[in-house]
């Protein structure tokens, strides 16, 4: 069985946590920059989730805290 089948016949398996982790990076990205509570409040996820989400972020480099706010690394992770 294709892995092409897989995807006509089922619906997407979509994983709640990386959407929320998305809509963090998404919010840090358009607001150049916030603290947990901010991001908390335009995000709409809860602020400990929030937390958790940073600090998983961070951990992983894709995320910086500069004093008291959160903002997206300067150097990504990323695979070039």
């Amino acid at each position: 069985m294709g892995t092409d089948r897989i995807h006509k016949d089922s619906t997407p398996t979509l994983i709640g946590s990386v959407q929320r982790a998305l809509r963090l990076v998404e919010a840090m990205y358009a607001e150049g920059g916030a603290t947990a509570k901010r991001l908390a409040r335009v995000t709409g996820i809860p602020l400990p989730t929030v937390y958790h989400l940073l600090r998983t972020l961070s951990h992983e480099g894709y995320v910086e805290r500069v004093g008291g706010s959160f903002r997206l690394a300067d150097d990504l992770p990323l695979a070039s």
